[in-house]
Order: C-alpha cells, then structure tokens, then sequence
C-alpha cells in the first residue's frame, strides 16, 4: 500500500465513522470564544416615571360611586354620568359633576348637602369605577390585546398584566406613546425580572402601549430542521446558537464554505463568508445575526457523494487509487 493511499485513508476514516456510527455535529463541538454583549439593563426616561393622578376628572359616560356615612339612602354604586356631566341624587336632584375629580366631587356634594339643611355633617366618598372614555390601548406582542380602562393609579406592568402577559415572541424594548409627549417613551424591560422596578412607569389615560416583536433569523442548507427562529431578546443568537437550534449540521455541510445572507437598509443583498471549522476550532470569532439575516449552509459534493454511495465508494478509492480531498470543506 502506497504512502499516499495510507494517508488518504487516515483522511477518509474519521469520514466514514461518521457516516456508518450516524455522529453528529452537535453542540458539543462549539468551541469557539463566547461572544460578550453589555446586559440589556432596565431603564426608562425619568420623566415617564412621574404622573400626577391628581387631575383625573369625572367625564360624561364614566361611572362613579358615592357612599355616605350615616344615609344608606345617599350611597349608591353603578351611578353613571349623563351626557351633560349631571347625575340625579336623592334630595339634590340634578347635580353637575363633570369636570370635578373625585376628591373636588366629594368636597362639592359635602358641602351641598349641609348647606340645603339635608345632613349635619356629611361623611361622603365619591369614587370613579369605570371610564369607557378613557382607556390605555395595548397592542402588540400581548396575548389579547385591547384597551384597559384608564382610572386609578394603573402602570405599565398592570396594563401588560390585564392584556395576558407577554406572547414568546414580545420584545424587551416597549415603546409608550403619550398624547403630552412630543417624541415616544421608550422603555428598557432588561433581562433580570428583579430589577423591573424602574420600568414599571405610570400609565395615563391616551397613552398607547407598544410592544414589539423579536425579528427572525432564517436557517436553511445543510442542517437538521431548516426553519425560521426568532431573535432572543436576553441573548444574541450567534450562528452558532443558530446552527445548535436547528439540530445541528448534517453531515454533508460545506463548512468553510457558509455565508451570512443580509438586507440591508437601503435594501442590497449583503453576503459574509464563514469558516465554520475554524470557529469550532476557536480560531474565528462568532458572529451575532440580527434579523432577517439568512444563515446558508451549502453542500459538499464529495462528502455528499461519500454518504449517498457508502462503503461503496470507498471500496472504490481503494482500488483505484484517490485523489487528495479536504473533507472537512
């Protein structure tokens, strides 16, 4: 046996183990440096973190409680304003409380009362149940989007929480439009559930809760499952975490042959060529993919050819001789 022949076959052995043991390319093999990204930290702009509720005000349509200590006759829940702001009242008739909050309401129907010689000193709480005229509207990725009455002290979080929570693929960056704002409020959720404190913002009547969705990356060549997989928003999806969520490499890849497909802004087709040998090496630095990128694996001929012919064609280099190939490409 020739020297060249016994080299060719210390080439083609690994080759053909992985072929009749069906070993995979698997995470395993990864060894390349981790790629280091800053935390996304939570944060919000300081002045969306300060709302006065002080100037809520009874509208027409809204829906109101008033409770008087001592006239059962005076307390009543479910009273909704007119369309002229007025409400009827026992001994006060028609009263006008559009326009008042729920405090200078309180104030007016107290002093109402004792001045027409109806109570001595009334004890009276006006409270606002519902506002169908004022409303947060939630849209995105929540799972039942729709607008959540605004009354109260209601926040961020609460409006998330009355829409079912986040969907999987909701982004971590929420963008809140706020009618008195003259640019969008954008809020930082981060990836630590425990520092969400500072995002958790007051919430006003008209303001519209954006949450936005992860863009996808797309897989496709030689790998296990070609499929389109959303971009993490608490870890960069390198092509190799890419590569790990499709299932791996088949055994046909062309590795020093893979690219990276991207749009870019203005819409041209921009390729970047990959060694995918040399980063499970560690000898080439992962690349994050952001969305929309497209990660091809091409085939390799020879070893596409070595798989579908089998013992075969190895049978076949033996005695004929080989020519010198790089399986690894």
């Amino acid at each position: 046996m020739s020297v060249h022949l016994k080299l060719e076959l210390g080439r083609l052995l690994p080759a053909i183990s992985i072929l009749f043991f069906g070993t995979a390319i698997g995470l395993a093999q990864y060894g390349g440096p981790a790629v280091t990204y800053p935390p996304q930290v939570a944060s919000a702009p300081a002045a969306a973190v300060k709302a006065d509720y002080g100037d809520i005000k009874i509208m027409p349509g809204d829906v109101i409680s008033i409770a008087t200590y001592g006239a059962p006759e005076l307390t009543a829940a479910g009273l909704k304003i007119g369309s002229q702001g007025e409400v009827v009242l026992p001994y006060l008739g028609k009263v006008q409380l559009a326009g008042l909050t729920p405090s200078e309401a309180t104030v007016f129907l107290s002093s109402s009362l004792k001045s027409g010689g109806f109570l001595v000193d009334p004890q009276i709480s006006v409270q606002l149940m519902d506002s169908p005229t004022r409303i947060i509207t939630v849209i995105g990725e929540v799972q039942r989007p729709l607008p959540v009455p605004a009354f109260g002290q209601l926040r961020l979080m609460d409006a998330i929480s009355a829409c079912g929570g986040f969907t999987p693929l909701a982004s971590h960056r929420i963008i809140v439009r706020r009618p008195s704002y003259p640019s969008s409020v954008t809020v930082e959720l981060g990836v630590d559930p425990t520092a969400t404190d500072p995002t958790d913002i007051p919430l006003m009547a008209g303001d519209t809760v954006i949450v936005p969705k992860v863009g996808n990356v797309f897989v496709v060549g030689q790998v296990k499952t070609q499929s389109a997989y959303p971009l993490s928003t608490n870890a960069p999806v390198t092509v190799m975490r890419a590569i790990s969520l499709a299932g791996g490499l088949r055994y046909g890849a062309a590795l020093s042959k893979a690219k990276i497909i991207r749009t870019t802004a203005d819409n041209q087709h921009v390729e970047i060529m990959l060694d995918l040998k040399k980063m499970m090496d560690g000898k080439q630095q992962d690349i994050a993919l952001v969305s929309d990128d497209v990660l091809f694996i091409p085939n390799n001929t020879f070893k596409t050819a070595l798989a579908a012919g089998g013992a075969a064609a190895f049978g076949t280099l033996l005695i004929g001789g080989a020519e010198t190939y790089n399986v690894a490409k």
